[in-house]
């Protein structure tokens, strides 16, 4: 196997598998659960203002060989905040060898598919990634079928579908994101790109949204430089934008990043931000960051400090 292959087969599947700290809490004769997630402590200074943004996240993961080289699998996640609650995931499907590589279908509320594409620039601990804001059914969708394959050779490939079901008071009608990903051998280059195209109906009226991405990384030992460009149709608008971000792991502990991003809608409001962190990865189960923001439209500065428990 190639490292680099298999650095962005990591970072490309990370919305599809359970997180990598997830313990055993069973294993025999083919069947196995594991129980995984996150307490992250989030103080955020904006508007002169401390706002506690903590959460705690839960996953839940089991897989049982049904046979020769198929295993069934069913995923949980759940996020809790202090003022509310909400299902991140809840899926359940089939995965199996394919080649020198592996699939998966799955149904329920799954991940998008164009998380190949925004993950390229999505690397930060708190901000980043304006223009890498991916719609709902890019990102993380219920009453969603979705299919999933990675290889050795850094290859990811990924479509989805989600048909009618409620969003709070709105109606999402239909919507499907397709996204791919190729790791360039040993060069450190991965290459991606994706579309969405979703349709809600809100107070009665129906909206489409459609949008191409193309993306970049490239890793250089501690170095890292990822890039996203994006062309979005919002109903009547058109939008497009950027976003760059690089990343430095100064040592085995600390890693310093910074990032530009900016989402441009013609007769809308515009996004632009310019934001930094360096995170103290003490061991793989415990982080502690700081991070901030400058949003260079509305002349206004936020900031983070947080610590982060992965169990």
């Amino acid at each position: 196997m190639k490292r680099t292959a298999l650095f962005y087969g990591a970072l490309c599947v990370s919305s599809f598998a359970s997180v990598v700290n997830a313990a055993s809490i069973y294993a025999d004769e083919g069947t196995s659960l594991a129980i995984g997630g996150r307490v992250e402590a989030r103080a955020e200074h904006r508007d002169s203002d401390i706002s506690d943004l903590s959460r705690a996240r839960v996953n839940i993961s089991g897989e049982t060989l049904i046979g020769d080289g198929i295993s069934g699998i069913g995923y949980f996640e759940q996020e809790f905040k202090a003022s509310e609650n909400k299902t991140r995931y809840l899926y359940a499907g089939i995965k199996a060898a394919l080649g020198e590589g592996e699939a998966q279908v799955v149904y329920g509320k799954t991940a998008g598919a164009m998380s190949l594409v925004t993950d390229m620039t999505d690397i930060q601990a708190a901000y980043g990634a304006i223009a890498a804001d991916k719609f709902k059914v890019g990102k993380r969708i219920a009453n969603s079928i979705a299919t999933f394959y990675t290889n050795d050779s850094g290859t990811s490939l990924g479509i989805n579908y989600s048909g009618k079901h409620t969003i709070k008071a709105d109606t999402f009608k239909h919507g499907f994101s397709i996204g791919a990903s190729q790791a360039l051998g040993d060069t450190g280059l991965t290459l991606a790109t994706g579309y969405a195209d979703q349709t809600m109906i809100k107070k009665g009226k129906e909206k489409e949204k459609s949008q191409f991405d193309v993306g970049m990384g490239y890793q250089i030992k501690q170095f890292y430089l990822g890039a996203l460009y994006t062309n979005q149709k919002l109903g009547g608008k058109d939008a497009d934008g950027y976003d760059v971000v690089a990343a430095y792991k100064i040592n085995s502990i600390y890693k310093a990043t910074l990032g530009f991003g900016e989402l441009h809608v013609k007769g809308g409001d515009d996004s632009r931000a310019v934001n930094g962190d360096i995170t103290a990865k003490w061991n793989k189960h415990f982080r502690t960051y700081a991070a901030v923001n400058y949003d260079t439209v509305i002349d206004d500065t936020q900031a983070m400090l947080g610590a982060r428990y992965d169990f």
